[in-house]
């Protein structure tokens, strides 16, 4: 019986801060998978494989009642008991519906409470409770664990009991699982991924069987146990073991946009910042992929949301976020040279570029001083103290303008008023306030002009300083000539 771990149930999505990390899981809730049934109820060994015993005999053979079957008397083989136990075992392999064959089984256990098919009876009770455990999790959940875990002391590499272990333990352990429950999944994983190779060796295919239903029945096992080990070491807080086997799950089935998710809350949860970019993948991909396994289309929205906050917390802005989403939706790992700048790497970069620009520009150094101290705890002091009815620069550090791109003319024809951007060409930060109209040529929008003049007033948040009878070269002064006070020196950041 397939499980394929793909249905999601998400009951909730935790918004997680980069800075305040909170894991939470959602768990997956088992159903049947179509694709690879056949293959792996083979590999299982379910009723239909190991009822050979009841099949072996002819009819005329079968043990008269208090009789031992024909061909089970030699020395080393197991003997029935009578008749009567042969026949309800037989009937119990033939059984398909699995309540109506746990009922017979538990029929053999109370008739029979020693067998010396033991070990038989125990792989028919795991076959049975365990797509039990699927249907109905609240009846039959634990007693399928109970059943694995026994089959298991009897025979320490019974397949299809750490098959059911690593599907039901995770189930039942839920967020706080108790130290044996971990054990147990970390058991079924390892047990798995050691016998995944020679369980579908291709020499046990049936002839029935396609290799690629084969193939997937084996990688579908594979994922099946890197999920275990990852949800045991998530419990143990043992986040980069969680992180390895959660990539191994998704090399296996790359489909299951849920443990993408998770993995981008194990990587969040790691606390390393050269692993958000992953994480920010992780998101996007289950926000992204619209496949088989795909988040369902109710909880969707809520998926790409988070991830969308988190990408401009991250980034600083949205600027890239959908490449992003177009990327992660068609792989579920990112490639290995796979980066996101973050806000912090693009203000060192930032704040490099202007301190070069302001080491190889004397005016943008001053006029960037300017700023500092006006925008600073004591701006309006040294306003008052420094720039009010100053000449401005004055020749203060050597600086006898500011060049500036303009922005915006008023009026356009006879301009009065000139804003320009010195500091970054796309943020004003200077208004030049004419007392009698310029020539509509001497400042066009786009082109850059150098400025002087009398510092007449400021604004902190957006930044603006503006002047009073400012002066262009080249264009005619259209004040007259007045005495005001000169900034001397370089002002104190």
């Amino acid at each position: 019986m397939f499980i394929d771990r793909g249905n999601v149930n998400i009951k909730e999505i935790s918004l997680i801060s980069f800075g305040e990390v909170v894991v939470q899981f959602h768990f997956l809730r088992a159903t049947k998978s179509a694709a690879s049934l056949a293959a792996l109820a083979v590999a299982l060994a379910g009723p239909a494989a190991i009822s050979g015993y009841a099949q072996e005999a002819p009819a005329s053979q079968q043990p008269a009642a208090g009789q031992q079957a024909a061909g089970q008397q030699k020395a080393g083989q197991p003997n029935w008991k009578d008749r009567a136990e042969y026949d309800l075992y037989n009937q119990i392999a033939h059984e398909t519906d699995l309540k109506k064959r746990l009922d017979l089984l538990d029929q053999w256990t109370q008739k029979y409470p020693k067998t010396e098919f033991e070990a038989l009876r125990s792989q028919v009770y795991v076959a049975t409770l365990g797509p039990l455990s699927q249907q109905d999790p609240n009846d039959y959940r634990q007693k399928a664990i109970d059943t694995s875990k026994k089959a298991l002391q009897e025979k320490p590499n019974d397949f299809q009991a750490l098959y059911w272990l690593a599907i039901d333990i995770p189930a039942a352990g839920g967020a706080s699982p108790s130290p044996d429950q971990i054990s147990d999944a970390q058991t079924a994983g390892n047990g798995l991924l050691q016998q995944a190779d020679a369980t579908f060796e291709a020499s046990k295919k049936p002839a029935s069987t396609s290799q690629a239903d084969w193939d997937k029945a084996k990688n579908d096992v594979i994922a099946l146990a890197h999920y275990a080990l990852a949800w045991a070491a998530n419990a143990k807080k043992d986040y980069p073991t969680a992180q390895k086997e959660f990539e191994a799950y998704l090399k296996a089935n790359p489909n299951n946009a849920n443990v993408s998710y998770q993995l981008g809350q194990i990587l969040v949860a790691e606390q390393k910042p050269d692993l958000y970019p992953q994480a920010l993948w992780s998101f996007a991909r289950a926000a992204s992929y619209d496949g088989p396994q795909a988040i369902a289309p109710d909880k969707k929205p809520a998926v790409l949301a988070y991830f969308q906050k988190v990408y401009k917390q991250y980034h600083g802005s949205d600027e890239g976020a959908d490449q992003l989403l177009a990327q992660a939706k068609t792989s579920a790992l990112p490639p290995p040279d796979f980066k996101i700048v973050s806000a912090q790497d693009l203000a060192n970069q930032q704040a490099q570029q202007l301190t070069q620009k302001l080491q190889s520009d004397p005016a943008l150094a001053l006029w960037y001083s300017i700023k500092q101290n006006l925008t600073g705890d004591q701006g309006d002091s040294f306003f008052t103290n420094s720039v009010k009815d100053a000449e401005i620069p004055g020749g203060a550090n050597g600086v006898k303008t500011f060049t500036g791109t303009v922005t915006s003319v008023d009026p356009p024809d006879h301009p009065t008023k000139v804003v320009v951007a010195v500091l970054d060409p796309t943020k004003p930060d200077a208004t030049l306030v004419f007392s009698n109209p310029i020539p509509a040529d001497a400042a066009k929008v786009g082109q850059q002009v150098q400025f002087s003049g009398v510092g007449d007033s400021f604004n902190k948040d957006p930044y603006m300083l503006t002047f009073k009878d400012p002066e262009i070269p080249g264009v005619k002064a259209a004040h007259p000539a007045t005495h005001h006070k000169v900034m001397k020196s370089r002002p104190r950041r």
